[in-house]
């Protein structure tokens, strides 16, 4: 995979198009955040007294299903930019589409991968890392094809043979734009986020049409 051609192509796809890319984030944010804060807001913490601080379990069951719910919302996203990358157009419809057709097989890919990438990061690290990659298109795999959820692993395991550290050379390769961005004060994040995304997008499509994969 060419990293450079990949990168290249992102830059000229999000030229003009960086708000359209970042506005679904924005929202999906916001979103996150009011309903996190709700819950998190009945968390009340004694800092002079920490060894007392109880947190009701109910808690931790509305994060795991609130994570959840937008890890379901962030897929249908990935749609979104998948669609912009193949024919330059935003359909908001793509999101919403995607949300009513694919939402269970999203929960059980998530599920499935979540589950078995933080068995393997309990056991050893550096396991976990690489399972981690070798899972990283499965939601690709679930919004933009008819893989099922628990087959998505299977096929995105075999997507990924042999281009695992490809893959995380080419993440790699924007750690420098992001170490720049607390010297921006985060205003990079506004340029760099459809970049990633993009380049993300652009890399699965190449490596979908190199396994040929329908």
């Amino acid at each position: 995979m060419n990293r450079q051609e990949i990168k290249s192509l992102a830059k000229s796809k999000i030229k003009g198009n960086i708000w359209n890319i970042i506005w679904p984030l924005l929202v999906i944010g916001v979103v996150e955040s009011i309903i996190t804060g709700l819950f998190g807001g009945s968390i009340k913490i004694d800092f002079n007294n920490l060894e007392n601080v109880s947190i009701p379990t109910s808690y931790y069951y509305c994060t795991v299903i609130i994570s959840i719910l937008f890890a379901i919302v962030n897929a249908a996203y990935i749609k979104y930019i998948i669609n912009f990358v193949r024919t330059g157009k935003f359909e908001t419809s793509d999101i919403l589409n995607t949300l009513k057709a694919k939402w269970l097989n999203i929960l059980i890919a998530t599920i499935l991968v979540s589950i078995i990438v933080g068995l393997c990061s309990i056991l050893f690290v550096i396991p976990g890392i690489i399972m981690g990659i070798a899972y990283t298109f499965v939601t690709y795999l679930v919004v933009d094809t008819d893989v099922s959820g628990s087959d998505s692993l299977k096929v995105g395991r075999e997507m990924m043979k042999g281009y695992k550290w490809d893959y995380f050379v080419f993440v790699l390769s924007f750690i420098g734009w992001f170490l720049l961005v607390p010297f921006t004060f985060g205003i990079l994040l506004i340029w760099l986020v459809p970049y990633f995304n993009v380049s993300e997008a652009i890399y699965y499509n190449k490596l979908k049409e190199l396994k040929k994969i329908d």
